[in-house]
Formats: structure tokens, C-alpha cells, sequence
């Protein structure tokens, strides 16, 4: 209880208009709660599943905007880990919430992935250093963020498996076509900005969401 009242409390401070804010965090005699805005809209899961694909210029504002919260959060010293469309909750059709910063650690107390880590993110998502449980930073959620870019602007994920082990050997090996090769639509300074959030070197990505 003590551990999910910290982290509901961090991201209580994280009073940042595209994230979810959390109201009070506490214990009752029911057991820890947490009082959180309430939401209308879908996820970004859920609009994908139904078809619906945004246009190059939207699916730019929508992942902008995410990065502006992502990057709210990592100034803050968190970093998400867990960053895919289920996460990312609309709404409108350009205005998005980042939700659920359950895997979330502060960035000076992460000295390394867990096993625990992966089974609680998810992998079609997760950055190479992730998969491979080495430390990550802010670096890891700049990755994921652009494979969510790549998901919106051809419909399909980037790396696919039929198993768990099939999913983290495409993401460490794995180079997917670039994003306007397979959808001549997308103006290639957009694609080049997802392959480049998602380098499989951390060093060679954007340094920060901010960026």
C-alpha cells in the first residue's frame, strides 16, 4: 500500500493538461484509493480496433502533444515505461491524455529492468533496453512513443510475434520498412521522425520527448 501511495502521489504532481489528473490519494477502511478525473472519449487502442485512422497532420498533433506530457513527466524525474495506444486515451480527435503511469519509477532510483517489468509493460511497444532489462531513461518512452507514431500512420505495429519471445526478437533485430514506403501519403520528414524515435541505440534516437 505504502509503494502504490508514492506512486499515485507522484503522479498527483504531474498536474499537466495531457495528463490524467489525480485528485487525492489515500487509505480508507476499504483499502487504498485514488480519485482521478473522469474521462470521455476512447483510447487510442480502441479507435485503432474500430478502423479509424487519423490523417498524417492529426496523428503528428496527437503524438506532439503526447510527447509535451511525456515530457512534463520527465521533468519531473518520471519515466512512463509502459507508453502504447491503450495508454493514450483521446478526448477529441487531436487531444490526448496520457494515462496510466502504473509501471512508472522515478529516473534516479531505476538501476535496472525486471522481468517484472516486461510482463507488466507491453512488448509490441517496449524499447530494445527494456526487453533486454538494462537501465532505461526518458530514452525508453521516446522509443515507444514513436512506434505508437508508426501504428497510426500505417495501421499495422512495427514489430509482431505469436509469442512473447517471437515479439522481443523482432524488437531487438527487427528493422521495419520506413512509415512512407508503405504509405506514400505521409510526407517523409514525418517518417523519418518515427524511424529515428525508434533506434534501436538509444543515443542515436531524439534525446528527449521534448525534442
Amino acid at each position: 500500500n505504502s509503494l502504490f501511495l508514492n506512486e499515485a502521489r507522484a503522479v498527483a504532481s504531474l498536474n499537466h493538461p495531457h495528463i490524467v489528473t489525480v485528485f487525492d490519494a489515500g487509505t480508507s477502511p476499504q483499502g487504498a484509493y485514488i480519485a482521478m478525473e473522469l474521462l470521455k472519449g476512447k483510447d487510442l487502442r480502441q479507435l485503432i480496433k474500430e478502423g479509424w485512422r487519423p490523417k498524417p497532420v492529426e496523428a503528428a498533433q496527437i503524438v506532439r502533444r503526447a510527447a509535451d506530457a511525456l515530457a512534463y513527466a520527465h521533468a519531473k524525474g518520471i519515466v512512463h515505461r509502459d507508453v502504447k495506444p491503450a495508454n493514450i486515451f483521446m478526448t477529441g480527435r487531436t487531444q490526448p491524455k496520457v494515462l496510466d503511469f502504473g509501471i512508472a519509477r522515478v529516473a534516479s532510483q531505476q538501476d535496472s529492468g525486471t522481468e517484472d517489468d516486461f510482463a507488466a509493460g507491453s512488448p509490441y511497444y517496449m524499447a530494445p533496453e527494456q526487453v533486454r532489462h538494462d537501465p532505461v531513461d526518458r530514452r525508453c518512452d521516446v522509443y515507444s512513443l514513436g512506434v505508437v507514431l508508426y501504428e497510426l500512420l500505417t495501421g499495422v505495429r512495427p514489430f509482431q510475434g505469436a509469442t512473447l519471445s517471437q515479439i522481443a526478437e523482432a524488437v531487438l533485430t527487427h528493422q521495419p520498412p520506413l512509415i512512407h514506403e508503405l504509405n506514400p501519403g505521409v510526407p517523409q520528414a514525418l517518417s523519418l521522425i518515427a524511424a529515428r524515435a525508434m533506434e534501436k541505440d538509444p543515443d542515436n534516437r531524439y534525446r528527449s520527448a521534448r525534442a
